[in-house]
């Protein structure tokens, strides 16, 4: 067992905590507890003592899990698992004693920079030994990755599967009911190691779960990377490896369990052909009386398959001169690949559309709208059917098209493109299902359509789809960075398909809309400062290869991120609102009065005849 980093803080333990034992040495620590090298008093040997954080020990479900474990490890008696020595509980936690593996981490030999690829092999053969084991036992581990997998110094390295915490036990073995603390469509484990429908439901995932996990661990041990979405087999990867390896990993990680190894006894049959001087697996029984006629069968068989092979050679040797006549048919590409390959000379087009520019918004609807949006096409002709934007079945080539709209003039950081995408195959001709069935043409590749990002020349993103029950596809040409990752399975008919790349770069593909928007894999993240990666601002775009595309609804947003430290605007009610600081008053307006009645005037009396006024 390796030491910890010395930097790592823990709080200090009593030597004597755990009555019998002594402990010498904080070995390793993490989120349930702490492993300590220990001295069993009563024997005198060196063991390692498992504590429980005191803070989790009050936790029933924390306790269970614990107690799961040692369950776990008291059910497993192999050379290459690590074996349980006691357990109890103290005052103020619960622990358990195991054996004490001397030596390092799986993880600390896959970051050394040889590879002794006969030595990994036979160490892997040991570890899918102990599962293999394991599963006959009813535990599936659930937890398999390179920090639970030591190597055993002071037996010349073997290496022993440690750290059951997560097992599961399977309905016929008896501590199932007590320990079954999964709840179902609930996801645990590592993330980059667990199989597809373990990150689901973990309750109902089977051992074949663990087997997805021991193809990850093999990958990574020969190529020192973890296989993420579409990735290269390992022979392509590193010089010296088997290529005979590529199929056993890639069977192991198939996203349907159906289509992996059905049991690890059948994985370590085609790795042993691979590994020099390994043991069998198995040892030779008596067979039975029904043993000895299916092998009697199959020796009928095998002579029957040697003649069937060397017709099948001659069979061979015809096509591939035919083929030979034809020339070599290239590689099939990935569709994003196809998709933005050299296409020809674009031709300048224009469709209908609607382009809203903001002070932090900017718009572009295509297809409905007063103005006319400047287009790039390349390959196959486009044209809009209504507000759809529409690549109609072809016969002759070219089969596969791009269409870029020519927005310029924006700023913002937050980005969106979204559209209804439907996508129809092309119904084969009889000329064609002729030349594929002699081998004169490559199988026609299923449709695909495709949201694109476009920046300088070759820098793309493209949300791949078929609409056929395939898996969709986020796929990258950025510089230095590039890659694909597969996804959820394409609905079949029309679907809504949407990328968003956020202000901080995460940039992620969606499938359906509002409370059924569904991501369909990981998110891919570029960083803050992400429109670097493209070369020039993106652009979007939608392409097609094979059979009839199209799309509808097409929006591309662009927005500004609010500037740090600022809030979106409040609007306050009239009535409401606060008095601002130095603002200046208005002026009072004062009521008019209505203006006084005139005064009313005095009669004049008349002079008195023959006298005067006075």
């Amino acid at each position: 067992m390796s030491s910890i980093d010395p930097t790592a803080i823990s709080r200090p333990r009593s030597p004597d905590l755990i009555s019998g034992y002594h402990l010498e040495k904080l070995v390793g620590s993490g989120g349930m507890g702490e492993v300590h090298k220990a001295t069993q008093l009563s024997l005198g040997r060196t063991v390692a003592v498992k504590l429980l954080n005191p803070e989790l020990a009050k936790d029933p479900s924390f306790i269970a899990r614990f107690q799961k474990e040692a369950a776990a490890l008291a059910a497993l008696s192999h050379p290459h698992v690590v074996s349980i020595v006691d357990k109890g509980k103290t005052d103020t936690t619960y622990y358990l004693v195991m054996e004490f593996v001397d030596g390092p981490s799986l993880r600390e030999l896959i970051r050394a920079p040889d590879l002794n690829v006969p030595v990994a092999l036979r160490r892997m053969l040991e570890i899918c030994r102990a599962i293999e084991y394991a599963h006959g036992r009813g535990v599936i581990h659930r937890d398999l990755k390179p920090e639970n997998i030591l190597l055993d110094q002071q037996a010349g390295g073997i290496a022993k599967v440690s750290d059951f915490g997560l097992a599961s036990f399977l309905a016929d073995a008896s501590p199932s009911s007590r320990y079954a603390l999964t709840s179902t469509h609930v996801s645990m484990g590592t993330l980059s190691y667990m199989a597809p429908e373990q990150r689901v439901d973990a309750k109902n995932a089977d051992a074949r779960a663990d087997i997805f996990s021991l193809g990850v661990i093999l990958y990574e041990w020969l190529t020192g990377e973890v296989p993420l979405g579409t990735f290269d087999p390992p022979s392509r990867k590193r010089q010296g490896v088997d290529t005979r390896l590529d199929a056993i990993v890639t069977r192991c990680l198939k996203p349907d369990p159906d289509d992996r190894y059905p049991s690890v006894t059948a994985l370590i049959a085609d790795l042993e052909i691979l590994v020099p001087g390994s043991l069998p697996s198995l040892l030779p029984t008596k067979q039975t009386r029904m043993q000895r006629f299916r092998q009697g069968v199959r020796k009928v068989v095998n002579r029957t398959l040697q003649v069937a092979a060397v017709l099948l050679v001659l069979a061979a040797a015809v096509v591939l001169g035919l083929a030979l006549l034809r020339g070599n048919q290239p590689s099939r590409a990935r569709p994003g690949v196809a998709i933005m390959s050299d296409l020809g000379t674009a031709s300048s087009g224009s469709g209908p559309g609607r382009k809203e520019t903001g002070a932090e918004k900017f718009t572009v609807n295509l297809g409905d709208g007063p103005d006319a949006m400047a287009l790039l096409v390349t390959g196959r002709p486009i044209q809009f059917e209504g507000k759809a934007l529409v690549y109609p079945l072809v016969d002759e080539q070219p089969r596969v098209g791009r269409t870029i709209v020519d927005v310029v003039g924006f700023e913002g950081d937050i980005l969106s493109l979204s559209a209804r995408v439907r996508v129809d195959a092309q119904p084969p001709s009889w000329e064609r299902r002729l030349r594929t069935a002699l081998k004169l043409d490559s199988p026609a590749p299923d449709p695909v359509a495709a949201l694109l990002l476009t920046g300088s020349t070759g820098r793309y993103v493209a949300l791949t789809y078929n609409g056929a029950g395939e898996p969709m596809a986020l796929e990258w040409v950025l510089g230095e960075r590039r890659g694909a990752m597969l996804g959820l399975a394409s609905p079949e008919g029309e679907a809504h398909l949407e990328l968003k790349v956020d202000a901080e770069g995460l940039l992620q593909g969606y499938v359906g809309k509002g409370k059924d928007q569904r991501a369909i894999g990981e998110p891919l993240n570029l960083g803050p400062g992400w429109m670097e990666h493209f070369g020039n601002a993106p652009v979007p775009g939608f392409g097609c290869n094979e059979g009839a595309c199209r799309a509808e609804g097409f929006t591309y947003i662009v927005r500004k991120s609010p500037p740090p430290g600022t809030t979106a605007p409040v609007v306050v009610p009239p009535m409401a609102r606060p008095v601002v600081a130095n603002a200046v008053p208005a002026k009072a307006v004062t009521p008019k009065r209505p203006p006084p009645p005139p005064p009313k005037k005095q009669p004049v009396k008349p002079p008195p005849k023959g006298g005067k006024r006075r």
